[in-house]
Formats: C-alpha cells, sequence, structure tokens
C-alpha cells in the first residue's frame, strides 16, 4: 500500500485537530499580503507569524491597516492572531517553543523534527515533496517565498523539509505567491479532516 494510500485511511479523530499556521515573511506586493492574511483566515490558522514587513501595518484598528476589512473584527475578537516578530530567528524559537501532537498515521518520524511544530517551505528544490504525497503529521507552520527570488537561504535553512506543487504545463516556472499559499492550505485542510481528494465527486 503506497504512503498516500495509507493516509487516506486516517480516521478523522487523529488528524482534525491539527491546524496550519503561516509564515509571513520577504513578502514584497501589498495585494499579496491581503490575499495571505484572507487565506489564513479562511482556512481556520490561528495565528500568522509576522517577521519583518516594515513596509505594511497589519495592526487592524490603525489608519492605513493592510488587514482586509473583513477580517478585522475577528482578528479582534481573537478569532486570529497577528504575531509579529523582528527577525527570523525569532519567530522560529517561537514556533519550536510551541508543543504539538502529532498523528500516529502521518508522516514517518523521520519526515519531521521530533521537537516542537515543523517548519515547512513552499519552494521548488530537489528536496521537496510532492503536495500531493501529504507529508503531514502534525499542525504545522508554512513559510512562502519572496514572489521574485523564491525563499532566501535563511528562510530554507529554518524549514524542517519542503513541499511543492505539480504542475503538468509548461506556461510557468512557478505559482502567484497567494495562489500557492491557497493550494497548500486547502489540501492539509483535506488532510487534517482526513478526507480523500476526489470523495464524493464520482473519481477513483
Amino acid at each position: 500500500m503506497s504512503r498516500v494510500d495509507e493516509q487516506s485511511r486516517q480516521r478523522p479523530e487523529e488528524t482534525r485537530g491539527h491546524r496550519p499556521y503561516l509564515i509571513l515573511t520577504n513578502i514584497s506586493k501589498r495585494q499579496n499580503v491581503r490575499n495571505l492574511l484572507q487565506l489564513a483566515a479562511a482556512f481556520g490558522c490561528p495565528a500568522v507569524f509576522v517577521v519583518g514587513q516594515p513596509s505594511f501595518e497589519f495592526d487592524p484598528d490603525a489608519d492605513g491597516t493592510d488587514v482586509p476589512s473583513q477580517l478585522r473584527e475577528g482578528i479582534r475578537r481573537g478569532g486570529m492572531e497577528i504575531v509579529r516578530f523582528d527577525g527570523l530567528d525569532e519567530c522560529v524559537a517561537h514556533v519550536k517553543s510551541m508543543n504539538v501532537e502529532r498523528s500516529s498515521n502521518g508522516a514517518s518520524d523521520d519526515d519531521v523534527p521530533r521537537r516542537g511544530m515543523p517548519i515547512l517551505g513552499v519552494e521548488i528544490d530537489e528536496s521537496s515533496v510532492n503536495l500531493e504525497s501529504e507529508p503531514f503529521a502534525s499542525s504545522t507552520a508554512f513559510m512562502m517565498g519572496n514572489e521574485g527570488s523564491g525563499m532566501s537561504p535563511k528562510q530554507m535553512a529554518a524549514c524542517d523539509g519542503f513541499v511543492r506543487i505539480s504542475q503538468y504545463g509548461g506556461g510557468t516556472a512557478s505559482l502567484n505567491v497567494s495562489v500557492a499559499c491557497g493550494l497548500v492550505l486547502h489540501r492539509f485542510d483535506l488532510w487534517r479532516r482526513g478526507e480523500r481528494v476526489g470523495a464524493g465527486c464520482g473519481l477513483r
């Protein structure tokens, strides 16, 4: 039985308590920042960890805030927290201090760190694992790369592993950062709810 088949048999109660988190750093475009915040809220991220990003305003009550209007009240009520860090090392230390439970039927012990919450980078790299294989075993912090240059060496060094999104056409080498984030968070959501892709759609 393949690893994907094994994961498709997971009971929802073993994975549904897991949550995605988003590390937002080195993003250049304002619209992408806003889109990423919306995606984090849409897929139930309890928190977005913002590293640096001095050009953007993340206080929902500030003049000229970059928090989309439809998210502001929810953030005020604590529905999603935005936590700011001056540097990536500080953010990583915080993520690694978060205790998370791991699913017995998720990724193998070799695929995830044994301490703290894993950080997965979304990057085309020779070590990247296909997103379709659902290499998840716990709540996970996802980190995206810059729109033009991808992930910096420091970002990559902070990651415990990488996922890539399969592409089947020859039109582009990469996807828009918010599009890629949406695909990753959606796939994680399917995994944590124990749902097989195609279930209920007549697909086999």
